[in-house]
């Protein structure tokens, strides 16, 4: 994966480490629960990373610390992704929980609630999800992906994408700080200077935390 500067490669470093599978679970089963029981899983994929996006604006971290990344198909979560298609790089202990907490059924292309725990998930979690499903969770998959290749953390690697045919580039996060020309999304993602400046001094004190722990 392609990281551009050194606080992206000090955050995917510590991100691609620890994402934490427990709360991405219990998001896509909130997810599920909220689009009638199930859902589709590109769909799931598309809402999940725009409320990751929202609550790092909004508060200065991600609701998972999932590896964010951009793919032909837009952005996204990189573990959320292996747990929704049951990849076989996921660490053991990680596919079984998955196995008995999240219904997925990849034939029909869907994921299903099958658990309704949400103890890990805070109240700024569950806030940031319901804005991204009441403000998109109607729009088709189509839908979604036009949505977030118009974000421009993915457009900053369109060309990487599209003309070299690289299948994965890791973003740098701080492009999630960046307006979007987008009307639909500058209506959810209009968060003041005063408050972007805020959530990027929280995260950037993360990261420094994160580095002097080792």
């Amino acid at each position: 994966m392609k990281m551009t500067t050194s606080v992206s490669l000090c955050y995917n470093r510590y991100i691609m480490n620890k994402p934490d599978y427990k709360k991405i679970v219990q998001v896509l089963n909130y997810i599920a629960k909220k689009s009638g029981g199930e859902i589709n899983y590109l769909k799931a994929l598309k809402l999940l990373y725009l409320a990751e996006r929202l609550h790092l604006r909004e508060y200065g971290r991600l609701i998972t610390n999932d590896s964010l990344v951009a793919m032909k198909l837009g952005t996204l979560g990189s573990q959320t992704r292996d747990i929704i298609t049951m990849s076989e790089y996921l660490p053991h202990v990680v596919y079984k929980y998955v196995e008995n907490k999240l219904g997925r059924d990849l034939d029909k292309y869907i994921i299903k609630e099958k658990n309704s725990e949400t103890n890990q998930l805070s109240k700024t979690d569950i806030y940031c999800v319901d804005k991204i499903l009441n403000s998109f969770g109607k729009l088709s998959k189509s839908e979604l992906v036009n949505l977030t290749h118009d974000l421009p953390e993915w457009k900053k690697h369109q060309y990487e994408i599209e003309e070299e045919n690289l299948s994965v580039v890791g973003l740098d996060i701080v492009d999630l700080f960046k307006p979007s020309s987008n009307s639909s999304l500058e209506k959810v993602f209009s968060q003041t200077d005063a408050k972007l400046n805020l959530s990027r001094d929280l995260f950037q004190e993360s990261l420094e935390q994160q580095a002097q722990l080792g």
